[in-house]
């Protein structure tokens, strides 16, 4: 079943007109999100991407990191790609991330910084994460004289939201193959509806998306039934690292333990959010070692501590109940900075 375009929009409907302009104007779109892509990632950019290609579009996305393995039950993932062709694209279109450090790859006429050249004549944010601090590099392109556009709306509880509303104003109809992509998108960020972050315009658009040929419980069952084996043997090695003080709980991941488990980053996706769970708990913290002297420090809350503002004191950034930031240090130095910072934030 497809979904008829012509249906009454939702209430809170709304894109920068400007943005809608750059895409009726231009042709060639490359779409590239952050490093270690997740659902709400890999999904809305598939969906943009089959979106595009309705209005006669050009669309290739990149990715620094392969496809995970759970998401490649998604309809049409083989567009993910990890190389960059030699294409000049009209539009570069960031998505569910709002620093081009976080993509991997350098803005368009950038020397190098982060990796290999992108090439645009310009760029295009589409995210729901606040804004990182101030001396992260974001918006790389207006230092390089491009022209960039951002559409940031932290309310959105994941970016597939924003994706659905930009196909719709952009009259693209929902088929199935894009309903179970912006399902999966948002079904994922919202933890399966269960996260503070789920709104009624989050459940508004999935009835929508189910209308037009999302299968639920198959989609359910690909993420939350479908766990290869290797991931209980490193969240159980995870959880053998569980401590609690007071109201902060935390767990640790070392790249010996990845190695051990013969398990990547992406198996560690939903660790964040198991310290969380405790009793007595306010601020859970994941601690994933991403290299030799530096961390990847996740932060859950369960409302009474805004960790965006934790992360962001550390250049990172994220929402108030989930933010994440990347340290530089030894374990217990990093881990010594953060739950100083964390407990600061707890007694305030």
């Amino acid at each position: 079943m497809k979904l008829n375009h012509q249906e009454t929009p939702l209430k809170m409907m709304k894109s920068p007109p400007k943005l809608l302009k750059l895409i009726k104007e231009n042709r060639k779109f490359l779409i590239v999100s952050h490093i270690n892509p997740e659902g709400d990632a890999i999904a809305s950019g598939i969906a943009l991407a089959l979106g595009l290609k309705k209005l006669g579009k050009y669309a290739y996305i990149l990715s620094k990191d392969p496809l995970p393995d759970i998401l490649k039950f998604l309809p049409d993932s083989d567009l993910i790609n990890t190389r960059l062709p030699s294409v000049n694209f009209d539009v570069l279109i960031m998505i569910d991330c709002n620093s081009m450090e976080r993509t991997g790859f350098s803005a368009p006429g950038e020397s190098g910084r982060g990796g290999k050249n992108l090439r645009a004549k310009t760029t295009a944010v589409i995210d729901h994460h606040l804004l990182p601090s101030r001396d992260t590099h974001y918006a790389q392109p207006e230092k390089s004289g491009q022209q960039s556009i951002r559409w940031i709306e932290p309310n959105a509880s994941a970016t597939g939201e924003l994706i659905y509303r930009l196909l719709t104003l952009l009259h693209v109809q929902i088929d199935k193959k894009i309903a179970t992509n912006l399902y999966t998108a948002i079904f994922t960020d919202t933890g399966g509806f269960r996260y503070s972050n789920t709104s009624v315009e989050s459940f508004k658009i999935a009835s929508k998306l189910i209308n037009a040929g999302a299968n639920t419980w198959e989609i359910t069952k690909e993420i939350y039934e479908n766990i290869p084996l290797n991931y209980f043997r490193l969240l159980t090695l995870t959880l053998s690292t569980l401590e609690k003080k007071g109201k902060i709980a935390w767990i640790t991941v070392t790249r010996r333990m990845l190695r051990k488990t013969n398990t990547s980053v992406q198996a560690t996706e939903d660790f964040a959010d198991r310290p969380r769970k405790i009793k007595g708990v306010e601020v859970g913290i994941f601690f994933r070692q991403d290299g030799e002297n530096l961390f990847k420090v996740s932060l859950r809350s369960k409302g009474a501590v805004n960790v965006a503002d934790i992360a962001r004191v550390f250049g990172g950034g994220g929402h108030a109940n989930a933010a994440g930031c990347v340290i530089k240090g030894s374990l217990k130095e990093v881990q010594n900075k953060v739950f100083q910072t964390v407990r600061k934030a707890i007694k305030g």
